[in-house]
């Protein structure tokens, strides 16, 4: 998945207040190969389908092409991904934070920071949410591509500015099929 980094992910499953709504507590453990250094870092999902988290193998790694070229089925890119998302050269990560609805699953972004550590972005995660179906590394966008209703798709284009340190919405358009 990377080549400096080693992930571990657990999930306890849990349901809320009784209720039939499936949840997770989700851990992620990120050990640098070549130090002692690791983080731990912890969050609870929204609802969770069955199938999510049970196959080792519903990964993907745009650093070290692992799962790359997997089929993408309704906008799910996999349980966890790693990838360089604000282009800055460094290995960053995403989870699956909700199994979403018809769009596709949410996310939490990880970037990484100067120091090796990782913190949530929540531009990403709170805005940009989907994961991007276009990760453009010349024109540094991200690009989302999300059903926006029965014959249309909604294309958002986002960019992180080095200058501000902060993410903005450049484009969002609807495409119609």
């Amino acid at each position: 998945m990377s080549k400096n980094l080693d992930f571990t992910i657990s999930v306890k499953r849990f349901k809320v207040n009784n209720r039939n709504i499936d949840s997770c507590k989700i851990t992620v453990e990120v050990k640098h190969k070549l130090s002692p250094k690791k983080q731990i870092i912890n969050f609870s999902s929204g609802y969770m389908f069955s199938n999510d988290f049970t196959d080792c193998k519903d990964v993907r790694s745009y650093i070290t092409g692992i799962g790359k070229n997997a089929e993408v089925l309704d906008n799910a890119y996999g349980d966890f991904i790693v990838a360089d998302f604000n282009f800055d050269g460094k290995e960053d990560f995403a989870v699956k934070n909700d199994s979403g609805g018809n769009g596709g699953p949410f996310y939490n972004y990880y970037l990484q920071d100067t120091k090796g550590i990782f913190v949530l972005d929540s531009f990403l995660t709170n805005t940009m949410i989907y994961f991007p179906s276009i990760i453009d590394k010349k024109h540094k966008t991200l690009v989302t591509l999300v059903h926006a209703n029965a014959v249309s798709v909604s294309e958002s284009t986002y960019q992180f500015t080095f200058e501000t340190g902060k993410w903005k919405e450049i484009k969002n358009r609807i495409i119609k099929n």
